[in-house]
């Protein structure tokens, strides 16, 4: 299967004549956030902490997953355990605090957060990834609590993209994605990868296939949109969850069809069908599948309506619904199903390049454990033309997992009673930019969640009574985030990411925790990007980290890339310097490796 797919992309790299040019990047100020609001897609974000990661700047970028750009994202920690599968967090929040979308529809699991990067959309298909840092759930419910990340993928006529690359560890990853546009308003695009690898230590070899395609038809009144995706991934788990030599295989599909009507006067709707389902299949010894075996299969559908209001006077308001199903057969856990639905609304006021006032408001439903409200409010005033302040106010919830609630093995026990987390998230900010020649955005934040979910026992307990889910932490979250861009000091374009980060925890009396939190207390990246000439440019990456209770490291991620017949040859070379870290598993984390790659481009 592997090598078929790989042939079948490679026979596209070698068409280099359909190659017409690169896209231009985005300026935040002139784009709407899907993950920051969904009033009037014209209107920029400019009330919330925002970082967007283009094409252009992944294209420079030493790296071969989406997991792995957002190793370089300001505030953000991929706890990965491969290129297969990795946890994610933002300000502090563990993996199952962070809603992950494609498009603006929700990929995030609800049996685990594992799972939350197990994504359709191959590298070469994303047009921007939007990462909203802070509290989201009056605009995405349950689990928004430390952010969200977006994944939008290209749309229109794109011109073909592909990419070749082979290196360390007998990796192979051969991808591309194009678009194209008709004469009636039709536009189709595609995209796929496949890769594989021995894994960087025993127990981490991966075969993986992606692919994502999308159809849109303009019509008069507006636009139809279709997309579906589709992912295989096969993987080696050595110590991933247990310390054990397991295997896991996971399948995901997604579909969903929407119609979005014209902007022609002050209002505007949409409504999309939207379907998921994620097939896992655990095996806790890899050489012996019949000692023990966890199979799952979640399934999620659903719909959502909006309307948009836009008035002359600098009032814009969206109001609008969902309901969805979800659905989980497992082996484990047992058959279950539930309903969640809410209702949201949202109104933005002010003039754009003064002062702006954001209200949202949002009552979500779910079958298991009631109804919750979650309120936010922010605002952005412009002191300068080059300087802007901001603010933001907002309670979110997490809704428990399957897992948390119904696991059950001799040493954890679920209990279906859980509450839901909660949490206030408030922030300061303040940006200055000039131009395309320096900006700077710092923003100060708190966090206080309690109701925390974690496995705990009495502190009485034997070593032999099972670990069971229970609300027993509270925790508070400190912080500062600093993004630094400047263009011209030695030719280089700098860019550099900071973030300090401090924890309180509260643990409920009489209870012992069995996972402490691990969050990155220190997080520093730095950017270097040069054209050496029209035909060369090089992108240093470093990347100073120290995680809560543990010691700090550093690590250095080169690209450089020359021009040759109808694209670049890129050379990575990834941990320069072999630092020793460990990553998620308490495991090595991969040490220097180098790879070489073609993408075909102008």
């Amino acid at each position: 299967m592997f090598f078929a797919a790989a042939g079948l992309l490679l026979a596209l790299v070698c068409r280099p004549e359909l190659l017409r040019g690169q896209q231009t990047a985005m300026e935040l100020d002139t784009l709407r956030v899907q993950a920051v609001s969904r009033i009037d897609r014209n209107l920029p974000a400019t009330t919330r902490s925002v970082q967007l990661l283009t094409a252009e700047e992944i294209s420079a970028l030493p790296v071969r997953t989406i997991s792995e750009i957002l190793e370089w994202a300001t505030g953000v920690d991929v706890m990965s355990r491969s290129p297969a599968q990795g946890d994610l967090s933002i300000r502090g929040a563990s993996f199952e605090q962070v809603v992950v979308m494609v498009n603006g529809i929700r990929m995030s699991d609800p049996q685990t957060g594992h799972f939350d990067l197990d994504l359709v959309v191959p590298l070469e298909a994303v047009e921007r990834i939007e990462v909203l840092r802070g509290a989201a759930s009056s605009l995405h419910g349950a689990d928004a609590m430390g952010g969200v990340v977006n994944v939008v993928t290209r749309s229109g006529e794109v011109p073909l993209s592909a990419n070749i690359q082979g290196g360390s560890w007998r990796t192979v990853r051969v991808s591309a994605s194009g678009g194209v546009g008709g004469e009636r308003g039709v536009s189709i695009n595609a995209g796929g990868e496949v890769s594989r690898s021995d894994g960087h230590r025993e127990g981490t070899d991966y075969e993986t296939v992606l692919f994502h395609g999308s159809l849109t038809q303009e019509l008069s009144a507006g636009r139809i949109a279709a997309e579906f995706g589709a992912s295989r991934r096969d993987f080696g788990a050595r110590d991933f969850y247990a310390p054990y030599p397991s295997f896991e295989k996971t399948r995901h599909y997604t579909a969903s069809i929407g119609w979005e009507s014209d902007d022609a006067g002050p209002f505007s709707w949409e409504m999309r069908l939207s379907a998921r389902r994620h097939d896992d299949d655990f095996v806790l010894v890899r050489e012996d599948p019949s000692l023990y075996r966890n199979q799952h299969t979640s399934s999620q559908g659903g719909a959502t309506l909006l309307g948009r209001y836009g008035a002359e006077n600098g009032v814009n308001v969206a109001v609008g619904g969902e309901i969805f199903w979800d659905g989980l057969n497992s082996s484990n856990l047992g058959d279950r199903s539930e309903r969640r639905g809410a209702l949201y609304g949202e109104a933005l006021v002010g003039e754009l390049g003064t002062a702006v006032l954001s209200l949202g408001m949002r009552t979500d439903w779910h079958q298991g454990f009631g109804a919750f409200f979650s309120p936010s409010l922010s605002g952005s005033v412009n002191v300068h033309p080059d300087m802007r302040f901001r603010t933001s106010l907002g309670r979110s919830f997490r809704a428990p997992t399957w897992t948390e609630r119904y696991y059950q093995d001799p040493v954890n026990v679920g209990r279906p009673d859980l509450n839901p987390e909660r949490a206030w998230s408030g922030e300061l900010g303040i940006d200055l930019f000039s131009g395309h020649i320096f900006s700077l955005s710092t923003t100060a934040f708190m966090r206080r969640a309690t109701s925390l979910i974690d496995w705990a026992r009495p502190e009485d307990a034997l070593d032999t009574d099972p670990w069971e889910t229970r609300n027993v932490e509270d925790a508070t979250f400190r912080g500062v985030e600093t993004e630094v861009e400047i263009a011209g000091p030695l030719g280089f374009v700098w860019t550099l990411g900071g973030t300090a980060l401090s924890v309180d925890t509260e643990e409920a009396t009489g209870y012992r925790s069995k996972y402490a939190l691990r969050p990155l207390k220190e997080q520093l990246t730095i950017g270097m990007k040069r054209s050496l000439g029209i035909s060369t440019s090089a992108q240093v990456c470093a990347r100073h980290a120290r995680r809560l209770g543990e010691d700090s490291f550093q690590r250095v991620d080169l690209r450089f890339s020359v021009r040759v017949v109808a694209g670049w040859l890129n050379l990575d070379l990834m941990n320069i310097t072999d630092a020793e870290y460990a990553d998620v598993t308490g495991a090595r984390a991969p040490g220097r490796a180098l790879f070489l790659g073609f993408t075909s481009g102008s």
